[in-house]
């Protein structure tokens, strides 16, 4: 079981959907790295403070190439809560 639960905003969604089927399917396997681990080392920190801000970018789709970046927010566990992975913004691009 994960300690982390990755949360994908509504507005998202049609971002997604705009993606080719190699696209989505390196977003589901970013999306399923950031519930292991959202401090991974393939991530980067933002500097901003007093919030934690990271951003991984996905492999490349095998379909087009084109790269996705995920911009999100980690939320510590508290007690018995898992964290939260709140993602914020995404980038889809070559």
């Amino acid at each position: 079981m994960t300690h982390w639960h990755v949360l994908v905003p509504r507005r998202l969604y049609t971002e997604f959907a705009h993606l080719s089927p190699g696209g989505r399917r390196a977003v589901h396997d970013a999306l399923a790295l950031l519930a292991e681990d959202p401090r991974s080392p393939a991530s980067a920190a933002e500097p901003i403070r007093t919030v934690e801000l990271r951003r991984l970018t996905t492999e490349p789709a095998t379909d087009t190439g084109a790269t996705v970046t995920l911009l999100y927010r980690v939320h510590e566990p508290e007690g018995e809560r898992p964290g939260r992975v709140e993602l914020i913004f995404m980038l889809a691009g070559p």
